[in-house]
């Protein structure tokens, strides 16, 4: 499984943003340091919610940012992070957003097993909830990858 590749590295516990556009910055920090992504690829995912709207708030409280892989994917990343105060972006239906799973694809297909373990954890309502009040980056990677 693709999710037992997520390491501590990938996963903030606990953020503070004053608003979504920071959430995201919030949310892509990892990828940027660890160079999996150029910041002109955070740039673009802000920029596709202000053309499009909120669209990447896919269900209660989760948004799945993420953007073309032209606009600065270097290499497959992924990085879970969750706020202490849910973050607004303007979702009628799944706001706010209390995690932020920032995914960087390299092409339109290779992440395609990714969404689908992914979607596989967040159907269960219970394990994400678990995700949300995780106190340290440890504790959610074992949520995570728990069966």
């Amino acid at each position: 499984m693709l999710i037992n590749e997520v390491k501590l590295s990938d996963i903030k516990v606990n953020e503070k943003a004053k608003d979504w556009k920071e959430a995201i910055h919030i949310a892509a920090q990892s990828l940027v340091a660890s160079k999996k992504i150029k910041p002109s690829y955070v740039d673009a995912m802000i920029k596709a919610v202000e053309e499009n709207g909120p669209y990447i708030v896919i269900t209660k409280h989760i948004a799945l940012a993420h953007a073309r892989p032209e606009y600065g994917v270097v290499e497959q990343g992924l990085s879970f992070t969750t706020f202490d105060e849910p973050v607004p972006f303007g979702s009628e239906l799944f706001d706010p957003v209390k995690l932020i799973i920032t995914l960087a694809a390299t092409d339109s297909e290779s992440h395609l097993d990714l969404l689908s373990e992914l979607s596989d954890i967040l159907i269960d309502e219970d394990k994400t909830e678990k995700l949300y009040v995780a106190k340290n980056e440890q504790e959610f990677l074992e949520v995570l990858q728990s069966a």
